[in-house]
């Protein structure tokens, strides 16, 4: 299948930021694309703007979804509900979950790929966001589906979009490591839900990240 170019979506956390130096080596075009949907660790988007920079990709768009301000319930979004310090629950979604993020993102992510005619859109979820329902692999395939029959680019080009998900399978540590391998500049990412600087060190996101990362930073 010809690559002919990928819009990543780049949060600015270590495993967008690996995605992305995979997409610089496999692909001869890269976009990247960030939200601003009222997170409260919207910090990272300073961050993905300079992986973005450093990667040398051919745009970066940050592109704004205001109406998650009106939703409640997630502690990503909602300031009155915490932030939690324990590990995220292994049997239904965590307090952190945003509904539909990942649809949402890939969605609007699509429309730029269409635009641009790029037949690979690149999403960074692994192993260990399978408590979140839009993480899991029937889901990326479902997305796939149904970027592929509204797609105008491969109505024209009879061609397809491929949501290109390879760290699936993997890891945390996996993705550490094999970041590690590509030169990923990991101190320049960002991964905390509490959105502080330093970040806080407690949220399950921290403690994953220092996990995956012992011995490489």
């Amino acid at each position: 299948m010809e690559k002919k170019g990928i819009v990543v979506l780049l949060s600015g956390g270590m495993d967008s930021a690996t995605l992305l130096w995979l997409a610089k080596k496999e692909f001869p075009k890269v976009y990247t694309i960030s939200f601003d949907y009222g997170q409260r660790h919207k910090v990272e988007l300073k961050y993905a703007q300079e992986l973005a920079k450093i990667a040398d990709v051919e745009d970066h768009f940050i592109v704004h979804v205001p109406f998650y301000k009106s939703l409640k319930g997630s502690a990503l979004i909602d300031e009155n509900v915490e932030v939690p310090k324990e590990d995220y629950p292994e049997n239904e979604p965590p307090i952190t979950t945003v509904p539909m993020r990942n649809l949402i993102f890939l969605s609007i992510a699509s429309a730029f790929a269409d635009n641009l005619e790029l037949n690979y859109i690149g999403i960074g979820v692994h192993a260990l966001d399978t408590p979140y329902p839009d993480c899991r692999p029937e889901f990326i395939a479902s997305a796939e589906a149904a970027i592929n029959t509204g797609s105008t680019f491969v109505a024209k080009t009879k061609k397809r979009i491929h949501v290109y998900a390879p760290f699936l399978g993997m890891t945390k540590r996996d993705i550490a490591l094999f970041g590690k391998e590509l030169g990923v500049p990991f101190e320049k990412t960002y991964s905390c839900y509490m959105g502080t600087e330093p970040p806080c060190g407690e949220c399950p996101t921290c403690r994953q990240r220092e996990e995956a990362l012992k011995g490489i930073l």
